[in-house]
């Protein structure tokens, strides 16, 4: 039986590059950054690019392969695993498109490790499917078989509360036009006007940051 690939319906790398490049302004200042759930290396190579220290984590070999490949210090190793035996080493930690593989109970210890792993006044960087987008909701989350919940962004914020961090921001994007395809904009475009908010923005982006104060 054919395996799927991790990355089948992952997207193109240079677009989704430059969909994440913005992101690496919210990590200046605060090496070393984490990136759980790495997976072919896009945000290590855009750290690296703006001067940021970071380490990989992913339980994938392919993932793991492909960010070695491309001269990434990166960790095979469960999420869980790796955190819980880590306390405040880190000053950043992105987690992309990973909470949604993992059932409620799980996503939440996830969070709260990465606040016990982060330095004072760290920063921790979620990006997930919106299932308020109707797209996403009824076809587009569905096509990895390895998802297991979408997560509202109202109960990530009190997911992310509860954990003890405290909320610098949240937004619904699309990111890049390139995700539709050009062919595709004029119909994208009229699912906008039509549904609004409940069409063509696929992803939730919340940033949070630990409420224990630098020292």
């Amino acid at each position: 039986m054919k395996q799927i690939s991790l990355y089948e319906f992952g997207g193109d790398e240079a677009v989704l590059h430059r969909m994440q490049a913005p992101w690496a302004s919210y990590f200046r200042g605060l090496a070393p950054v984490l990136d759980i759930g790495c997976g072919r290396g896009i945000f290590l190579q855009i750290l690296a690019a703006a001067g940021v220290e970071a380490i990989g984590l992913d339980h994938s070999e392919e993932a793991v392969s492909f960010c070695r490949q491309k001269g990434f210090q990166v960790r095979k190793e469960t999420a869980h695993n790796f955190l819980a035996k880590t306390e405040l080493k880190f000053g950043g930690i992105f987690c992309s498109h990973v909470i949604e593989h993992l059932a409620y109970d799980q996503a939440l210890e996830l969070i709260t490790l990465c606040n016990g792993a982060l330095q004072p006044g760290g920063v921790l960087l979620l990006v997930t499917p919106n299932p308020q987008d109707l797209a996403v909701i009824s076809e587009v989350f569905w096509l990895d078989p390895t998802h297991v919940r979408p997560y509202p962004a109202p109960l990530l914020r009190s997911m992310l509360q509860s954990a003890g961090f405290s909320i610098s921001l949240e937004k619904r994007f699309l990111g890049d036009w390139r995700l539709v395809g050009r062919r595709h904009l004029p119909a994208y475009f009229l699912r906008r006007l039509l549904l609004g908010r409940y069409y063509g923005k696929p992803n939730t982006l919340i940033l949070a940051k630990t409420r224990r104060p630098p020292s």
